[in-house]
């Protein structure tokens, strides 16, 4: 899963940042576990890489933790001190990091699925603003037209008797570009009914209708 450019740093320096903190862990668990013969305290700091680990790469995380884990258990066995209590630091460094990988993935994943819906509005929103501009295109003008049409012949009958054949075929006429206006409507929606298949079924019966 990728992560959040705005808020990652630069995988280089990430890997530097790993390398140099397992580096400081491994050393500590040399000097002080196995020719200072205590381990108390020091393996706090392992959880730091470990955190820093699982943020950045997630489960894979894990590998790192069970290099911790080894490293624990070789100077635990040379030291002699290998008990219960080894046991216990090499359990905790496997649950941290996995909880702390499982966290990061999905607060992740959220994010991606935040901004993939948003994405989707957003598209869905383009959509909507080409839907309205076709129909202004093919209704609009027409419209305007076939009201201008109208205007003309009712304007005929201002102070004369018009002929009644010239105004059933005008009649005719502005009819028949009244049904072109509502084949082009219904056409539109037809399409925008097919392109988009989350409209309810409701709704596309009446676009279609």
């Amino acid at each position: 899963m990728n992560q959040s450019d705005g808020k990652k740093l630069d995988p280089g320096r990430q890997v530097w940042i790993l390398v140099v903190l397992g580096m400081v862990c491994i050393g500590l668990e040399v000097v002080v576990h196995f020719f200072m013969r205590t381990a108390i305290g020091y393996t706090h700091i392992f959880y730091i890489l470990l955190i820093l680990a699982a943020v950045w790469y997630y489960r894979k995380a894990l590998f790192v933790a069970i290099a911790l884990v080894a490293a624990t258990f070789i100077t635990s066995l040379a030291v002699g001190d290998f008990n219960w209590a080894t046991l216990l630091r090499a359990a905790m460094f496997l649950v941290v990091t996995f909880i702390v990988a499982w966290i990061s993935e999905e607060r992740d994943r959220g994010r991606l699925e935040i901004v993939a819906q948003k994405e989707a509005i957003e598209k869905e929103h383009y959509a909507l603003v080409g839907y309205l501009s076709e129909i202004t295109l093919r209704i609009k003008n027409p419209i305007k037209i076939l009201r201008d049409n109208l205007l003309a012949i009712r304007m005929e009958f201002d102070g004369k008797i018009p002929d009644i054949d010239i105004v059933k075929m005008e009649l005719s006429t502005q009819l028949a570009h009244a049904e072109q206006i509502l084949s082009n409507f219904q056409e539109l929606n037809k399409d925008v009914v097919e392109e988009h298949t989350e409209i309810p079924n409701a709704y596309r019966d009446f676009l279609t209708r």
